[in-house]
């Protein structure tokens, strides 16, 4: 391994790491409609399932970037936020089942 190599493999790290994030928090965006939204007979369920489904993929995502970059603390603790952040909405939109 070279030194241009032993510089580039953290730099790219780094890129996937923010790039999977980025994608992360895109992904909790389709979840905030149905959020506070009541489950009710005359409501639509597809809004609970794919509020769902996007949060199951944020953490999916969030837990990737998290393996990508495990060597680097300030991750974890954005990381964290992040997850805390998936728990709240999660908790606010009605269940799908």
């Amino acid at each position: 391994m070279t030194v241009a190599d032993s510089k580039l493999i953290p730099l790219l790290r780094g890129c996937l790491a923010a790039g999977l994030y980025a994608v992360a928090v895109f992904m909790l965006l389709p979840a905030l409609p149905a959020v506070g939204e009541e489950s009710t007979p005359t409501s639509d369920p597809d809004t609970a399932a794919g509020a769902a489904l996007c949060l199951v993929l944020s953490t999916l995502l969030l837990a990737a970037a998290a393996g990508v970059a495990r060597k680097w603390k300030a991750v974890r603790v954005v990381c964290l936020i992040h997850l805390a952040i998936v728990v709240m909405i999660a908790t606010r939109v009605a269940s799908p089942f």
